[in-house]
C-alpha cells in the first residue's frame, strides 16, 4: 500500500517486469483508513513511513485491525530525541521524514495503545548515519554536474540541501535523530 498512485503504477509494472505480479499487488490508500477487511493479513511491514502519518494513532489501530489472531508488526523508521534545529524542522525536512519521527518509546506506545504486545525494539542509528553520508555525497556529486553542465537542476537550492544533510549529520552524530525498528503480534 502507498499514499502516491505513481508509486504504486511503478511498483505493480516492476512486480510484473519481474515475473512475480502472480503473488505480489500493490494498492493506493491511505495508512489511516486501510482499503482491506479485518483480519486479512498475517503481517504488516511499515518501512520509514510511519512518521508521516498525520495520526500515528489511528494507523497502527488500522495495522492491529487487518492483522489477523497472530499478527505480526515490524515497524522501521526515523527517531528523534529532543528538539532539533529550525532547518531540520521545515518543509524540506517533513518531505525527508526528519520533522515528525518520534522517540522509540513513542513508537512502542502507540502500538501498544493499538492492541500490541511489543517483541522487540531495536536502534539502528547506524544505518541513518550511512544514509546522511551517502546522501551528502549525492548532493555534491549532483552540484558537480549542474557547474559542469551536465546535469539541469535550476530549481534545486544546492546550499539549503546542503546545510539540511549537515544538519542531520550533527543531529545524528549527536543522537538526536536516529533509525529504530520496533516489532510486535496482536
Amino acid at each position: 500500500l502507498d499514499y502516491g498512485p505513481e508509486s504504486v503504477t511503478q511498483a505493480n509494472e516492476a512486480a510484473r517486469a519481474a515475473g512475480i505480479a502472480d503473488r505480489v499487488h500493490f494498492e493506493q490508500g491511505d495508512a489511516e483508513r486501510l482499503p482491506f477487511p479485518a483480519g486479512s493479513f498475517d503481517a504488516v511491514i511499515c518501512e520509514c513511513a510511519f512518521c508521516t502519518f498525520p495520526n500515528k494513532a489511528v494507523a497502527a489501530a488500522e495495522f492491529y485491525r487487518v492483522l489477523g489472531g497472530d499478527g505480526r508488526i515490524a515497524l522501521s523508521d526515523l527517531t528523534r530525541t529532543g528538539p532539533l534545529p529550525p532547518e531540520l524542522e521545515s518543509l524540506i525536512a517533513w518531505i525527508a521524514c526528519i520533522a515528525d519521527a518520534q522517540p522509540l518509546a513513542r513508537y512502542e506506545a502507540i502500538l501498544q495503545t493499538a492492541g500490541f504486545h511489543l517483541t522487540g525494539a531495536e536502534r539502528h542509528d547506524e544505518a541513518l548515519a550511512e544514509l546522511v553520508r551517502s546522501v551528502q555525497g549525492k548532493l555534491l556529486a549532483a552540484e558537480l554536474m549542474v557547474k559542469l553542465g551536465k546535469l539541469d537542476l535550476p530549481e534545486v537550492d544546492f546550499a539549503q540541501a546542503k546545510q539540511i544533510a549537515k544538519s542531520a549529520a550533527a543531529a545524528v552524530r549527536q543522537g538526536k535523530l536516529g533509525y529504530g525498528v520496533v516489532t510486535a503480534v496482536c
